[in-house]
């Protein structure tokens, strides 16, 4: 009896533990007392898990009692039924671990590098909006929502770094995407049918993509293969085998779309530029070429891609 007495001694701190979630930030705190979600009316850092589990809005933005300009997040992952969060900061990083019922994401002021959405199966609306000068352009490359099939709804202002948006998978009666200030991007928008959606075909018939209210917005293309960069584009694109060779190798390029051959330059183990090969890339002779480690550059209009190649 002593010793099971003591077994659950010892647990009780941790289960007490369990049954809280840590909230840092007193600004935070002050929202959900204020809304009544932190059911103990305290700034003790920390709400009940329960009280947690109740709530499925989180607006600081048009529902905060003071004039909320940055609020640390700690903690909210374990709001696991939260449906809707409307926040600004100025952070670089946000992650929806464990938040798959989120619908509704809109995020302000935030300067990020990237947005995660694989958590987001629920997600239907995003909008990502800069308000201030201050701000720099925010350097998301790409938005992947290939696990979110009820997306229906983007909004973006200031990624003048985005190159791609993965919608495969997408079962919403109607898209529609909104572009908005800062450069003009080139887009490309990942499909499961891009020949379909190029021609506005079903289900694509009642997708919209605008920018800055320009309705034929045109500065994008639908493709069933993006390449984050063009670096990458040019990199997986582009092979040379056989590889060790002895007569001759070839250079596959695997698609033309958006990217021109332009030349192979052959160079030595030191970097001395042996031959420039500008034609017959399918077959090029290199049996003249001594046993040994050749650098390949491959060369594009829209970059490089270097291969060694072993001639035995």
């Amino acid at each position: 009896m002593k010793k099971l007495f003591l077994i659950v001694i010892t647990l009780v701190p941790f289960i007490t533990k369990a049954q809280v979630t840590l909230i840092p930030d007193t600004t935070f705190e002050n929202y959900l007392v204020y809304w009544g979600y932190d059911t103990d009316g305290l700034i003790n850092g920390q709400i009940l898990t329960t009280d947690a589990l109740n709530v499925t809005e989180l607006d600081f933005i048009n529902k905060s009692p003071n004039n909320i300009s940055y609020i640390d997040l700690t903690g909210f992952n374990n709001f696991l039924n939260l449906e809707t969060l409307k926040t600004r900061s100025n952070g670089t990083t946000i992650s929806f671990a464990n938040l798959t019922n989120l619908r509704k994401i809109f995020l302000e002021n935030y300067d990020l590098i990237s947005f995660d959405a694989t958590p987001l199966s629920d997600l239907e609306e995003l909008e990502l909006e800069s308000t201030s000068l201050d701000v720099p352009p925010r350097k998301i490359r790409e938005l992947d929502f290939n696990n979110s099939p009820n997306f229906k709804y983007l909004y973006v202002r200031e990624l003048a770094y985005l190159e791609r948006i993965n919608l495969r998978n997408n079962q919403a009666n109607a898209v529609s995407i909104i572009l908005s200030g800062g450069a003009d991007p080139n887009l490309c928008i990942e499909v499961d049918n891009y020949i379909a959606a190029t021609n506005g075909l079903p289900p694509y018939n009642n997708w919209s993509i605008t920018w800055d209210g320009v309705n034929n917005y045109t500065n994008f293309y639908f493709s069933d293969v993006c390449a984050l960069s063009i670096e990458k584009f040019v990199n997986e694109n582009f092979k040379i085998y056989p590889n060790p060779a002895t007569q001759y190798v070839v250079l596959e390029q695997k698609t033309t779309e958006g990217v021109n051959l332009q030349a192979v330059q052959i160079l030595d183990s030191s970097g001395k530029l042996i031959r420039t090969v500008k034609e017959n890339f399918n077959y090029i002779d290199v049996s003249t070429l001594s046993k040994g480690m050749y650098l390949f550059v491959i060369q594009t209009d829209k970059g490089n891609k270097t291969e060694k190649v072993i001639i035995e």
